[in-house]
């Protein structure tokens, strides 16, 4: 059964039964007034028959019935009443609406009350049918009682003058259930416009396809109301608050994180991109946009991501391209090589052919030779290879210290690999870029594992850190290269402060000496 049907058939059913409960009740009270006021009016006209003179002055008469009944039926004809019956003690009729009964004894074996002196009001089958009877005594001037006097009407003529009053009140709950039953179809329609005509097992797919979502992402994500209390908060945003064990759904945002902007997005429903802010102890890049519905703003939802995490993929991506600027490199080198031996042997010099051959050959082993007695880890040595071969073609010498020993897995591998890249590129642009002509270009690399550190230094004999930016060197955008650059150290510094290291820099006009030192949690 869809929504729709269940909210219309709970209203429908709560309305019918509103209803039928309420009929019953008017119905009820309705139906018992009509007959308490009709018992009342009966024994009013009895009363008021048994105090009439002339009934009283007729009892002494030879025939009381001659002055009773006529009087009798006047007063019945005016009043409405089915029967207004006058009787002796001995309830022998003086009166009555058939002419027949009067001489006879009345029936219905409700008279105890009256034949005491006492008003009452009853009902009993009588030679008329069922009737509601309103009984008074006849009171002589002795104030001793003489008679008694009945009136009566008939139960089923009191039910058809109820019947038409009782019909009104049914079409009037019939016209209030159309009206209820309208509201109810509008009132679904109006649910289902508001929740997007989903039902609710769709609706509770999507909440838990949402939170899994948000789970799933990397990004820290905060959603408030238009009045600035969280409704979303994922993991990754509770985690860069420092809150990862607090329920933050329903606290006012400032509460938690007064350095926000977001109040301005819902304030002025402009959007916010790539802004730089600190996020607990985290520097983050974050998007804050407002949340629109009908025009008018209603929320507003922050992204925010570290932004350390950004550069290093920035960086990831630079590594990558100066990989393949390395291998352009190589494939030049080789093809230089390759097309010196093609010359060779269309010359048909064979043996200096051979001779290029096994110097080419005997130099790459020897170079990976070199680096391989030195530093065991291949991704170490992949790089350095790479750069050497780089190296070659700016004709700057890159060699390591012999001193130098990595074990087969470098410790912090992919750090040190970010930073042999980052530094080693650094140096290569210092020289290439000096603007003093440097006779013996050359970049030397120390790497080695001592007393529980893994220590890396990188030297080269360029132009040294320009002083303009040399106190800031390790800061984000410090650089002179232009913009969009100065990132790679900030970014070094950033991963060897993470993991307890240090960093140093040490520059003149004579080189520059980069030492970086990353704890390895073992001993030599």
């Amino acid at each position: 059964m869809t929504l729709r049907s269940k909210i219309n058939w709970l209203v429908s059913i709560n309305i019918i039964f509103v209803l039928v409960l309420l009929l019953s009740s008017v119905s009820y009270m309705i139906i018992e007034s009509t007959f308490r006021e009709t018992g009342e009016r009966a024994l009013v006209v009895a009363k008021t028959v048994a105090s009439l003179p002339q009934i009283v002055q007729a009892f002494d008469k030879k025939n009381p019935s001659q002055s009773i009944q006529p009087l009798a039926e006047g007063i019945r004809k005016n009043t409405g009443a089915e029967f207004i019956v006058v009787s002796n003690m001995d309830l022998i009729r003086y009166s009555h609406p058939n002419p027949d009964n009067i001489g006879k004894r009345m029936v219905g074996e409700d008279n105890d009350a009256v034949l005491k002196g006492q008003d009452s009001i009853t009902s009993a089958k009588g030679t008329l049918g069922y009737s509601l009877r309103g009984k008074a005594p006849v009171i002589d001037s002795n104030n001793n009682q003489i008679g008694v006097v009945s009136t009566g009407f008939l139960v089923r003529n009191i039910w058809s003058s109820l019947y038409s009053m009782l019909l009104k009140v049914i079409a009037i709950g019939i016209i209030a259930l159309l009206f209820g039953l309208v509201g109810a179809y509008f009132l679904s329609m109006h649910i289902k416009k508001q929740i997007f005509n989903m039902e609710p097992h769709e609706i509770a797919f999507a909440t838990q396809e949402q939170a899994a979502i948000l789970e799933a992402i990397r990004e820290g994500i905060i959603a408030v109301n238009s009045s600035g209390c969280i409704v979303s908060c994922n993991r990754e945003a509770k985690k860069m608050l420092g809150m990862e064990e607090v329920d933050l759904i329903g606290k006012e945002l400032s509460s938690v994180f007064p350095s926000t902007r977001l109040p301005e997005v819902l304030k002025d429903g402009i959007p916010q991109y790539d802004q730089s802010m600190i996020v607990g102890n985290t520097l983050v890049i974050t998007n804050r946009v407002p949340v629109f519905l009908g025009g008018r703003v209603i929320g507003a939802v922050a992204t925010f991501r570290d932004k350390l995490q950004l550069d290093h993929m920035d960086e990831r991506l630079a590594d990558i391209g100066r990989y393949v600027d390395t291998l352009r490199s190589q494939r030049h080198e080789f093809m230089n090589k390759l097309h010196l031996i093609s010359g060779l042997i269309q010359m048909s010099e064979y043996e200096t052919a051979k001779e290029v051959i096994e110097e080419v050959n005997e130099e790459h082993h020897n170079a990976i030779q070199y680096y391989m007695a030195r530093v065991r880890d291949s991704a170490i040595v992949g790089i350095l290879v790479g750069k050497t071969h780089l190296a070659g073609e700016l004709g700057i010498k890159l060699s390591i210290l012999p001193e130098s020993y990595i074990s087969e897995r470098c410790p912090h591998r992919e750090i040190v690999v970010t930073i042999l890249g980052n530094t080693i590129e650094n140096a290569f642009e210092a020289i290439r870029l000096s603007d003093v002509k440097i006779p013996y270009p050359a970049v030397t690399v120390f790497m080695k594992e001592e007393a529980g550190h893994l220590i890396i230094r990188i030297r080269d004999n360029g132009p040294g850190v320009d002083p303009s930016v040399k106190k800031h060197l390790f800061e984000d955008g410090a650089t002179t290269k232009g913009k969009g650059r100065g990132f790679g150290l900030w970014l070094i510094s950033r991963l060897i402060f993470n993991v307890g290291g240090t960093v140093t820099c040490d520059s003149s006009s004579e080189g520059t000496l980069m030492s970086i030192s990353l704890p390895t949690g073992r001993g030599n």
